[in-house]
């Protein structure tokens, strides 16, 4: 199937296909529930959000912004008892994949529209700067280093300066969200001199 559709295997489960400034891709998911049933999950990664400044990227350790999952037989999954069901599955994967994600990622047309799915997926859209609270501190950060990658500098501005504002209200910050901090106010400081 991922031979098929152009994509690359990046692990054993994940497969990738880079667009511009990002990559679509789909991981396979054996089920949690102790039965027969593997799922594919579809999505969209965004290389170096947290790193903005890297241009080396490590597709490893790409995970989707936002995604969905495929669906047939009723949301139970794909059967894979069998070799035969295996092969069966496939086939009605590649038709599902065809039917569900490939107009999905088709309607994503760069980063403008990855941030905006993003702003909807994430809920953000239901507050605005300056009233979010610092559980929500994650969503607006990735929002405001989306918009940043997109080029948007006067709303990454915005949502980051949120971003930082979040994690000032904390005291007891851990060493990552330090880290992040840190990049967040290393990205405010090039959007301001822009």
């Amino acid at each position: 199937m991922a031979q098929e559709l152009g994509y690359e295997q990046i692990t054993g489960t994940n497969y990738l296909r880079g667009r511009d400034g990002w990559f679509e891709g789909f991981t396979l998911q054996a089920s949690s529930y102790g039965n027969d049933f593997f799922y594919i999950n579809y999505g969209v990664a965004v290389p170096n959000l947290w790193e903005p400044f890297d241009k080396e990227i490590e597709k490893d350790n790409l995970g989707y912004l936002i995604s969905n999952r495929l669906h047939d037989n009723h949301d139970q999954g794909f059967p894979g008892r069998t070799k035969g069901e295996i092969e069966r599955s496939a086939g009605t994967a590649l038709l599902r994949y065809q039917e569900q994600a490939v107009p999905w990622f088709e309607s994503i047309k760069g980063l403008v529209d990855v941030a905006e799915r993003f702003y909807e997926h994430n809920g953000l859209d239901y507050s605005k700067p300056g009233q979010y609270t610092p559980t929500q501190i994650l969503g607006v950060a990735n929002y405001g280093l989306l918009l940043f990658k997109a080029g948007n500098l006067p709303n990454a501005l915005e949502w980051l300066s949120e971003a930082e504002r979040l994690y000032s209200l904390d005291e007891d910050l851990e060493d990552y969200e330090v880290e992040q901090q840190e990049t967040i106010r290393n990205v405010i400081k090039l959007s301001q001199s822009a």
